[in-house]
C-alpha cells in the first residue's frame, strides 16, 4: 500500500509539475516572441549581431553564477537544513563576486577579439563589466528557489521566472524608445531580470532568511559534489555558445544578428526540454538515486514522451519557420526562415542528449556529466569542416554531429537499458527525420506558389506530428490515472 502511494504521488507530481512547466514555457514564449518583434523594428540586424556576442557572455555569467549550488540543495539529504542553506548562499555569493571580477578582466581582450572583424565590437568593453554585475546580483538569489523545487513547488517557482521576464522585457522596450536604440537596451533589461528576481527570491518563504555562514565539512559536501558541475557547466557554456563565439568571426555582423535570431526560436524545443528535465524529472530521479533499475524505468517512459513533444515542435518549426519569419519579420530577417529549417536538426541532437543526461546527474554521478559536455565540445571540430565545404548549413550539421557523438557516450554510461536507450532514440529519429525530409521537399516544391497554399500545406504538415504526439500523450497520462 505505501509502494502505490509513493508511485501515485510520483505521477500526480510529474502531470503537475508538467503542467506548470508547459505554462510557463508557453508565457515565456508570448513574452519573448511579443518583445522580439518589437525590438526587431527598433533594431537593426547589426545590433542584433552584437547583442549575440552579448548574450554568449551574459548565458555564460548567468551559468557560473550558480556552480552546482541549486542541484546540490535538490539533490542532498541535508538540502532543507538551515546551516547547509547557509553555507551554500554564502558560497554563491563567492563565486558570483568572482565572476564579476573575471568579467571585468575579460572585457579589453574579448573586445580586441572581435573588433578585428567589426570595429562597433569594441563596445563590449564597456558592456561587459556591467553584465557581469548581473553574476553578483544572481549570487544572492535566496535558496528557497531550490528548496522551493525540491518540494516540486513547481507553480512557485514558474512565476518566479516569467515576472523578472516580463520587468525585463518591459525594461529593454522602454530603454529602446525612451533613451537609446542600441545594445544597451539588452544590458538594461539584463539587469533588471537579474535583480527582480533575486528581490522576488526573498520573499518565497516567510520567516526564513538566508546568511552569511561557514562549515568546513558543509563546504567540502558541496565542492565535492559542485566540482564536477563547476567543470561540466564550463563545459555546457561552450556547448551553447561556442556556434556564436566561432560565427563572430566568420560572420558580418548582420548575418550573425540573423542567425542569431534564428536560433532564438529554433531552442523552442531546447528549453521546453530543459525545464522539464530539470524541474520535473530530475527531481524525482533523485528520490530513486538508489534504485537503478526504477530509476531508468522511470527515465525511458518519461524521456518517451518528451522526445514525442520535442521531435512534433522540432517538424513543425521546420515546416512553419519560413512563413513566420516571412509574415512577422521586415526582409531584413527573411533568411532566418531557411536556416531555422537546418537548426532544426541541431535541436533534436541536444534533445536526445538532454534527456539522458539527469541520470548520471540524480545517481551522484557528475563526473559522467562533465565529460558527455567535453566530448560534445571536442565533437564541434566537425563545424569548421562543415562550413568550409557547405557554408553555414554544413556549419549546423557540424554541431548536431557533435550532439551525436555525446549521445552515445552518454547511452553507453548508463547504468542499465543502453539497448532501450539507443532503439528509442533510432527509431524516433528515424521517424521524425524522414517525416521532416518529405515535408521540406514538398514544401520546396510550393515554393512558387501562392501563400494560401503555401500556408497550407506548412499548417498541415506541422499540424499532424503536434496532434499525434499531444494525442499520444494524453492517452498515457488517462492510462496511468486509470491504473492509479
Amino acid at each position: 500500500m505505501k509502494k502505490f502511494s509513493l508511485e501515485h504521488n510520483a505521477r500526480a507530481q510529474a502531470i503537475y509539475g508538467s503542467f506548470w512547466t508547459f505554462f510557463g514555457f508557453g508565457g515565456s514564449q508570448v513574452i519573448r516572441l511579443g518583445g522580439n518583434l518589437v525590438l526587431a523594428r527598433l533594431l537593426f540586424p547589426e545590433a542584433f549581431g552584437l547583442m549575440a556576442l552579448v548574450n554568449v557572455f551574459m548565458q555564460g555569467l548567468q551559468m557560473f553564477s550558480d556552480l552546482g549550488i541549486g542541484p546540490a540543495v535538490i539533490q542532498n539529504p541535508r538540502g532543507e537544513e538551515p546551516e547547509f542553506r547557509h553555507v551554500a548562499w554564502t558560497m554563491q555569493i563567492i563565486r558570483g563576486a568572482a565572476l564579476w571580477l573575471i568579467s571585468c578582466l575579460l572585457a579589453w581582450p574579448v573586445a580586441r577579439f572581435y573588433s578585428g572583424g567589426h570595429p562597433d565590437a569594441m563596445m563590449l568593453f564597456q558592456i561587459l563589466p556591467v553584465i557581469g554585475f548581473t553574476a553578483l546580483l544572481n549570487g544572492f538569489t535566496s535558496t528557497s528557489l531550490f528548496v522551493l523545487n525540491r518540494r516540486m513547488k513547481i507553480g512557485t517557482v514558474t512565476l518566479l521566472e516569467l515576472l523578472p521576464q516580463i520587468v525585463s522585457m518591459v525594461v529593454m522596450i522602454l530603454w529602446a524608445v525612451l533613451i537609446e536604440r542600441s545594445v544597451w537596451a539588452l544590458v538594461a533589461g539584463g539587469v533588471a531580470q537579474s535583480a527582480t528576481r533575486v528581490f522576488l527570491s526573498h520573499l518565497l518563504e516567510p520567516g526564513y532568511r538566508d546568511r552569511i555562514a561557514w562549515n568546513r565539512e558543509t563546504a567540502a559536501e558541496l565542492v565535492r559534489f559542485g566540482g564536477w558541475i563547476f567543470a561540466s557547466t564550463v563545459v555546457s557554456f561552450l556547448v551553447i555558445s561556442l556556434d556564436r563565439m566561432v560565427l563572430g568571426r566568420l560572420l558580418s555582423l548582420a548575418e550573425l544578428g540573423i542567425y542569431s535570431i534564428a536560433m532564438t526560436f529554433a531552442r523552442l524545443g531546447m528549453q521546453i526540454t530543459t525545464r522539464l528535465s530539470n524541474i520535473v524529472l530530475f527531481p524525482l530521479l533523485t528520490k530513486r538515486q538508489h534504485q537503478p533499475e526504477r530509476l531508468m524505468e522511470l527515465c525511458l517512459r518519461g524521456r518517451h514522451l518528451v522526445l514525442l513533444v520535442g521531435g512534433a515542435v522540432c517538424v513543425a518549426f521546420a515546416m512553419l519557420a519560413p512563413l513566420f519569419f516571412e509574415f512577422l519579420y521586415d526582409e531584413r530577417y527573411h533568411a532566418a526562415g531557411p536556416l531555422s529549417r537546418w537548426l532544426s536538426i541541431y535541436v533534436w541532437g541536444w534533445i536526445m542528449v538532454a534527456t539522458l543526461d539527469r541520470v548520471p546527474l540524480a545517481m551522484g554521478r557528475t563526473r559522467i556529466l562533465f565529460q558527455t559536455n567535453l566530448l560534445n565540445v571536442c565533437g564541434m571540430g566537425l563545424v569548421i569542416p562543415g562550413y568550409l565545404l557547405f557554408g553555414l548549413p554544413g556549419f549546423i550539421l557540424g554541431l548536431a554531429g557533435a550532439q551525436g557523438i555525446a549521445l552515445l557516450y552518454i547511452i553507453r554510461h548508463l547504468p542499465l537499458d543502453r539497448l532501450k536507450a539507443l532503439r528509442q532514440s533510432l527509431l524516433l529519429t528515424l521517424f521524425f527525420g524522414g517525416y521532416g525530409v518529405l515535408g521540406v521537399l514538398l514544401l520546396l516544391k510550393l515554393s512558387a506558389s501562392s501563400t494560401m497554399l503555401r500556408l497550407c500545406a506548412s499548417g498541415a504538415l506541422a499540424f499532424f506530428p503536434l496532434m499525434g504526439g499531444g494525442l499520444f500523450v494524453l492517452r498515457e497520462l488517462k492510462r496511468k490515472k486509470a491504473g492509479s
